[in-house]
């Protein structure tokens, strides 16, 4: 399971109260390294990398020693001097020193997403903010998803089976304006509905 989903688990590892400690004293034995090793796949493929500025290259029309181009290369050299000697400096994976590290209690009032935004946090580890922004910033439950869903199997009720997708759809995303309030009846109101709902009917 922790193989196929690895950004489950990697919530967990990146978030500050939890981290590895969590899993390896929650989740049997037998998905710890699962769970590790998918985790640390996704941030190798996708997150292990320092940030490059590309400069735009200087037109053939301005001169090859313009002060200017001079200025560019000295920055560019500097650029790259300071993120060879941030990744020696920080020689250890950020991922794995991050989830090994003690779990640290959070204020009531801070999520692990806001710890992440911190500008400590992002100074301390740079690349693996990104991932952790990336995972930590999807909801904790699909709530709506499955409400949804569940209210499209009540509407296609077995004596309703001959209503069209096409109608499906149209219901629930009424259903679910009149919820969130983006539209109001015409009995209270508002607009009423966006469509007719004869045209509904119409399609069965």
């Amino acid at each position: 399971m922790t193989e196929d989903v690895p950004v489950y688990a990697a919530a967990l590892l990146l978030d500050p109260s939890k981290r590895k400690s969590y899993i390896e004293e929650c989740w049997p034995k037998e998905w710890h390294e699962g769970a590790f090793a998918a985790a640390r796949s996704l941030w190798k493929e996708e997150y292990n990398y320092d940030v490059e500025i590309h400069l735009p290259e200087q037109s053939l029309a301005v001169p090859a020693l313009s002060k200017r181009k001079k200025d560019t290369m000295l920055s560019k050299m500097r650029l790259e001097v300071r993120n060879k000697t941030m990744t020696r400096a920080r020689g250890k994976d950020d991922f794995d020193s991050f989830i090994s590290e003690a779990p640290i209690t959070l204020a009531d009032d801070t999520t692990p997403l806001q710890w992440w935004c911190s500008e400590d946090v992002r100074t301390a580890y740079p690349r693996l903010i990104r991932m952790a922004i990336d995972i930590l910033s999807v909801p904790a439950e699909s709530a709506e998803p499955e409400r949804t869903f569940s209210g499209a199997r009540r509407t296609a009720r077995w004596d309703r089976l001959r209503l069209l997708i096409e109608s499906i759809e149209k219901i629930e995303c009424i259903g679910n304006w009149l919820r969130e309030g983006h539209i109001r009846p015409s009995a209270e109101g508002g607009i009423g509905l966006p469509c007719d709902p004869e045209a509904i009917d119409g399609d069965i």
